[in-house]
């Protein structure tokens, strides 16, 4: 039997920061990953701003970018809206996701983290009154009974959409989430720009991208929110744009390589507070029971941007934030520190999912001569220079909150009021 103080499971970007952050802190660290090798499989378009790249305190960068990306091109039923990043400083980069997570793993490794791999967590419960969780997980090194025990005063599941953690504990972030698919191929590349194309044939409830990653190679995908979809596969989808989309049709050249799907969460949703405020409702992301503790980090605890589906710049905000206060419990030996996770995350970034979550309610019902109207007042002069200005891609609700003040945008609203009230 092993005995840490903090025990992360998930060695993606949240689980690695968590534990970097618990260990930095002082506190004996494990991480436990499911999978042969840290990063795999791939799982994400690996789109992130050089916000996020700073947030990861990997100083060679140049490991895991694969493209450094000019800006951005939205493609309506009938409008194509190029938007340029002013600066380096707004641009994206596409990242090999799969190095990008070995690197943070090192990080964490540097501060005293340990790293168990091929380890599947199969239980996570308090015997009787000790003060200690018991983890039993299946690994390599296991013993007669086919499992490895390990125990921690707390737990920090990292361990994604389906995580288990969360089950055993008894929490839930996430009823609802987006079925995505992505290919890499060859792909014609005039420019180093992201497009996103929408519309309710392409991508019900969400949209489809094509990511530049090398010369004449993008990740091509997509995802849809099912309970606004004929299908909830996604795979049908991409194969119909990959064949007859206007553009990708054109420009896709028919080879496919690294093929992957998975999940995207959506958080449970949002309130408006007092003084009208929009705040998250009430999340459960940390359970206290007598001297333990469990918290969630990540995608387990659907800590996204609903309106991009983005989640590795929250990830790992959120994961130093729970490897810093996990590791302030045990050391304290003081588990009601543990909920000032859930303030300080929140705080954070609880405001920006709870807009976020209303943008992607609007965008499942409205259709795609709403879609256009919302590309025609985009491409106007003011819009486009805010959009230039103010844009960012990790906190989109500045721009999207003046584009909500448009008069045009607040007929679109009115005609769909009774469908966004009464949506699903």
């Amino acid at each position: 039997m092993e005995e840490y103080d903090v025990v992360v499971v998930g060695g993606g970007p949240a689980g690695c920061m968590a534990a970097k952050y618990a260990a930095k802190e002082g506190a004996s660290t494990l991480i436990l990953e499911e999978d042969a090798e840290i990063g795999e499989p791939v799982q994400c378009a690996g789109l992130i701003s050089k916000r996020a790249i700073e947030e990861s305190e990997i100083k060679n960068s140049k490991s895991f970018i694969s493209c450094e990306l000019k800006g951005a091109i939205l493609h309506s039923r009938s409008y194509e809206l190029r938007i340029e990043s002013p600066s380096p400083d707004k641009r994206a980069f596409a990242i090999r996701r799969s190095v990008f997570d070995k690197e943070l793993a090192k990080e964490a490794q540097k501060e005293g983290a340990d790293i168990i791999l091929r380890s599947k967590v199969e239980s996570v419960k308090k015997r009787g009154k000790e003060t200690k969780l018991t983890i039993m997980a299946a690994t390599a090194n296991t013993n007669a009974n086919g499992e490895k025990e390990i125990v921690a005063t707390v737990v920090i599941g990292a361990d994604g959409v389906k995580s288990g953690v969360a089950k055993m504990a008894g929490l839930k972030v996430a009823k609802n989430f987006l079925n995505c698919v992505q290919i890499e191929g060859e792909y014609e590349i005039d420019e180093a720009f992201v497009e996103i194309f929408v519309g309710k044939t392409i991508a019900p409830g969400f949209f489809a991208w094509v990511i530049p990653i090398a010369e004449n190679i993008a990740r091509i995908g997509l995802c849809i929110d099912k309970r606004f979809s004929s299908l909830s596969n996604p795979v049908p989808f991409l194969k119909r744009i990959l064949s007859e989309h206007p553009v990708i049709a054109k420009r896709y050249k028919g080879s496919t390589s690294n093929f992957n799907a998975g999940r995207i969460p959506i958080p449970v949703g949002a309130g408006v507070g007092l003084r009208g405020k929009m705040r998250m409702q009430k999340q459960k992301t940390v359970k206290i029971d007598d001297g333990v503790g469990v918290l969630l980090v990540g995608d387990a605890a659907a800590q996204v941007k609903p309106i991009t589906g983005g989640g590795v710049y929250y990830g790992m905000k959120c994961g130093k934030i729970a490897g810093e206060i996990a590791a302030e419990a045990c050391l304290e030996g003081d588990m009601e520190v543990l909920k000032e996770y859930e303030k300080r995350w929140l705080k954070e970034i609880g405001k920006e999912i709870a807009f976020g979550l209303k943008i992607h309610r609007l965008r499942c019902i409205i259709s795609d001569e709403d879609l256009d109207t919302i590309c025609h007042v985009l491409s106007q002069g003011d819009m486009m220079q805010l959009i230039t200005n103010r844009g960012d891609m990790d906190y989109p609700s500045f721009v999207f909150r003046e584009l909500l003040k448009n008069p045009s945008i607040i007929k679109l609203m009115a005609k769909n009021i009774i469908r966004y009230l009464y949506a699903k």
